[in-house]
């Protein structure tokens, strides 16, 4: 298949299902889960020995340091206005709060692929449970192998380049399930791994991308003063949906041209 016209079809497919608009809605549900979702993956957390203070020290190279305080701020009110034992109780409450945004998460990328139909109602619980735990797991295990990556002081930019790679797998592991589960397991690893590869490395570069702009060039607290910090939460996520639905339109394109060919083939 020509570059061009896999380009024409990849664009068509963007405006057909409305993946820039999608974006903006998926990153509004997930937004309102944000915080539930992160008092789930703080209290996992503490089981792994992580403190809130390392984990948001690893996520400074990862989000924009003025979103990271917004999160970080609420994150310690929450947990210093209730006790764990209170906190532990309302897990149950807290999975289902976050679970919204996830299935606004799933239904997006269905959207992406082209799927129609709709997933049943318990299956689409499932797999936003199984989507929650990857996410919290992955997280978990990128932040302990970046934080036992201490090999010294002269070996710091090594050190960087192994977090980075470790990171890039997890990501490109947990991506990979989503867009399984996102279409019911229809389609091969083969298949959706394109997608998941650049949704991952999509993602990476946006992060520090924002990170690097929002350290040396931010001129959004000047215009939006105390509001700047959430703002730019709301950018962060809005780019990082929009990433990860157009790593599935990618492999929606990807599909439909394997499909084609093997047609050809067969007859």
């Amino acid at each position: 298949m020509k570059w061009r016209q896999f380009i024409e079809d990849y664009w068509e497919l963007v405006k057909k299902n409305e993946l820039m608009a999608l974006g903006g809605q998926v990153s509004y549900y997930l937004l309102l889960s944000l915080f539930p979702l992160l008092i789930f993956f703080f209290t996992i957390a503490g089981f792994a020995d992580l403190s809130s203070e390392k984990i948001f020290s690893e996520l400074k190279y990862l989000i924009p340091v003025e979103a990271l305080q917004i999160v970080e701020n609420i994150v310690y009110e929450i947990f210093s206005a209730h006790s764990p034992t209170l906190l532990s109780f309302g897990m149950l409450g807290t999975v289902w709060a976050s679970m919204n945004g996830i299935k606004a998460l799933l239904r997006g990328m269905r959207k992406a692929y082209g799927i129609l139909e709709k997933q049943g109602f318990f299956r689409l619980i499932l797999s936003s449970l199984i989507v929650l735990f990857t996410i919290t797991i992955t997280l978990i295990i990128t932040l302990i192998i970046t934080l036992l990556i201490h090999i010294g002081e002269y070996f710091s930019f090594l050190r960087a380049i192994l977090a980075l790679i470790v990171l890039y797998l997890f990501l490109v592991f947990a991506t990979v399930i989503f867009n399984r589960l996102a279409t019911n397991t229809k389609y091969a690893l083969h298949l959706i791994l394109p997608g998941s590869l650049f949704s991952s490395a999509g993602w990476l570069l946006l992060s520090f991308g924002f990170s690097l702009y929002f350290r040396f060039f931010n001129t959004y607290s000047l215009v939006y003063g105390s509001l700047a910090g959430i703002i730019i939460l709301l950018l962060w996520l809005y780019w990082s949906c929009e990433i990860l639905l157009l790593g599935c339109a990618l492999n929606s394109v990807l599909i439909k041209n394997y499909n084609s060919e093997k047609s050809k083939v067969a007859k």
